[in-house]
């Protein structure tokens, strides 16, 4: 299992690969925060992906847990899903999965265990759970939709030839 922050879960399902990201890690948990942000103030929005996640909390593929109470001035600002999503990766011993600079930071410095969306989407790949034609393409319509630099994207289509082809 997992922690997810928000950003993750909504590009994952944006490019289909939400399911393949459950054969990957098995369930996925998530803070009360994030969501609120993704489920609640998606609905808001009419954002697809806000329906699909909330059927995947339905399905208890995505599940939501309590935080232990935790000191919040031990953290520098940060959004309330990073901030839980940290909390919870910390009290869980679990992989976190958060695309935010500061939040990856602050993992490191927190010594929890964490990856990004792309790198995600390079373990569907080297799993062979996706192909390299896939793989290419979904890091593609993930650079429009997200805010990636074009090097970055780049050094993962590079480093999924090794195994795509």
């Amino acid at each position: 299992m997992v922690i997810s922050n928000s950003s993750p879960l909504i590009h994952l399902t944006r490019l289909g690969k939400i399911e393949y990201f459950f054969n990957l890690v098995g369930n996925v948990n998530i803070p009360k925060a994030v969501f609120e942000e993704v489920v609640s103030e998606g609905k808001k929005y009419r954002y697809s992906e806000a329906y699909t996640i909330e059927s995947f909390i339905k399905e208890e593929k995505i599940k939501i847990l309590n935080l232990e109470p935790f000191d919040e001035d031990f953290y520098p600002p940060l959004g309330r899903g990073e901030l839980e999503a940290l909390e919870l990766a910390k009290q869980k011993k679990e992989l976190l999965i958060i695309d935010e600079k500061k939040g990856r930071n602050l993992a490191q410095i927190l010594q929890i265990e964490h990856q990004t969306t792309l790198t995600t989407i390079f373990e569907l790949l080297i799993t062979d759970i996706i192909d390299y034609n896939e793989y290419k393409s979904n890091l593609k319509r993930y650079a429009e939709s997200s805010w990636i630099s074009a090097d970055i994207i780049q050094e993962y289509i590079k480093k999924g030839e090794n195994y795509g082809r």
